[in-house]
């Protein structure tokens, strides 16, 4: 197939490809589809940006010369689930606004943020500040009839793909950290409580965390929520997971246990959840990068999961 005016990143070709037939006719399409979106919302859009791996994204101009972000996602991903709908109830706070949306495309028009918090060379600690003060904007009230993912739905799924992975990655970790984070998906999804949820991001990480331009002193908004009703403690301990740096030795329970306390004196959050879900999600993360290749990267993750057991 001849490449199009739109050329695809390749990343985001072989997402599109991995979702079957439903994928290949959008991959087919999208020139198409962009040259209507261009046509029909008074747009001129350019190339991709880097990083997508699940939308086509990337600058557009209106008719006045603003510049703006136009996202089309391929047919299996949030956008036609529940990212679309998190951005409209937020109306820009917390998150990225939403100017446009046509779901039968699957494409979103939104506003253009600054740089991304993971490239201006924070420590890691001063990230996570940053992403605390903006989750507690973001946050919402979970509406009353959703179709959201709830958390008992996170934790028992991360329970499956946790166990799932360490079998086919060859057992790369201890059962003892696998029975820990089974046994902590276990207790988060007995003790799921509508009434203690809230909508959260699902996945805020610095490269989801952007500059809001033009504020002093910086401020900042989320992009890409994966949407879920769920308890807050979820978020925070997804900001955790990768704050790797200090926890080896036989101190490295205790100054996990101490960031999760730094945690609950800014949020308010109760400590456990927090610590339950960043264990989870770090045990999660490094069989994920050992699946898809990130070896390095994957043995890290593990190596401090391993290093935070009290055995």
């Amino acid at each position: 197939m001849s490449e199009g005016r739109f050329a695809v990143p390749e990343a985001v070709r072989r997402r599109a490809q991995s979702e079957g037939p439903r994928g290949d006719l959008w991959l087919a399409d999208l020139d198409q589809t962009l040259t209507s979106l261009e046509q029909d919302w008074d747009l001129t859009i350019g190339e991709a940006m880097d990083g997508g791996t699940t939308a086509y994204v990337s600058e557009a101009s209106d008719s006045t010369g603003d510049v703006l972000v136009i996202k089309v996602a391929t047919p299996d991903s949030a956008i036609g689930r529940h990212e679309a709908d998190m951005l409209q109830r937020a109306g820009g706070k917390g998150y990225a606004r939403l100017l446009k949306h046509d779901p039968i495309r699957n494409a979103m028009l939104l506003e253009k943020l600054g740089p991304r918090l993971d490239t201006l060379e924070l420590p890691y600690s001063q990230q996570v500040d940053i992403m605390c003060a903006t989750l507690l904007e973001a946050w919402m009230p979970v509406p009353f009839e959703h179709d959201y993912p709830t958390g008992a739905d996170k934790a028992n799924s991360l329970a499956t793909d946790i166990l799932a992975m360490w079998q086919r990655g060859g057992q790369p970790c201890s059962a003892e950290v696998i029975e820990t984070a089974l046994r902590y998906c276990k207790e988060r999804a007995a003790l799921y409580r509508p009434e203690a949820t809230v909508l959260a991001h699902g996945d805020p990480h610095p490269a989801n965390t952007l500059v809001i331009a033009g504020t002093d002193p910086v401020r900042f908004k989320f992009v890409d929520p994966d949407g879920l009703a769920i308890d807050p403690a979820y978020d925070l301990g997804v900001l955790l997971r990768a704050w790797n740096e200090g926890l080896e030795g036989k101190n490295a329970h205790n100054i996990a246990r101490a960031r999760v306390r730094l945690l609950t004196q800014y949020t308010q959050v109760p400590a456990e959840p927090i610590w339950q879900w960043a264990y989870i999600e770090r045990v999660s993360t490094g069989l994920l990068m050992l699946e898809i290749g990130n070896a390095e990267g994957g043995r890290e993750f593990l190596r401090v999961s391993e290093a935070l057991l009290v055995l």
